[in-house]
């Protein structure tokens, strides 16, 4: 009896700890992209590279300008490729339904549905932004 009781103790241990890496490693990294999060990504990267490179002060300063002008650039070009990325995915929904029977057309609303709430929710856990997804 004392043996199953190890067996369950340790397979619970290491579930929780499969569970949690596992959530770690799959989570999505999109919230890196939010203001908020963009801004202590960036200063992560000065940190880092200051301990591995002793950077100077001055040299902080410059580095921690370049990412800045460089965010704003990948800001810019994300704002300008959104709308193509969006007209895409509204194509692929477009022509995926024509392939569809009724029935599986319900079921791919129902699917598309639930691919934004599930977006949405975790949008609003990284700062209440909607996360951007493939079955929009």
């Amino acid at each position: 009896m004392k043996l199953t009781w190890k067996y369950l103790v340790v397979g619970f241990l290491l579930g929780a700890v499969v569970g949690a890496v596992g959530s770690q490693w799959c989570a999505p990294p999109f919230h890196w992209y939010w203001k908020g999060e963009r801004e202590h990504i960036r200063e992560k990267m000065l940190q880092r590279f200051n301990s591995r490179l002793n950077l100077t002060s001055d040299q902080q300063q410059k580095v921690a300008a370049i990412l800045q002008e460089k965010q704003g650039k990948i800001d810019a070009l994300r704002a300008q490729m959104r709308p193509k990325f969006e007209e895409i995915r509204n194509t692929t929904q477009v022509e995926i339904r024509q392939l569809l029977t009724p029935e599986q057309q319900g079921k791919f609303e129902a699917m598309i549905a639930e691919h934004k709430a599930r977006m949405k929710k975790i949008g609003d856990r990284w700062g209440g932004k909607e996360m951007e997804g493939e079955l929009r």
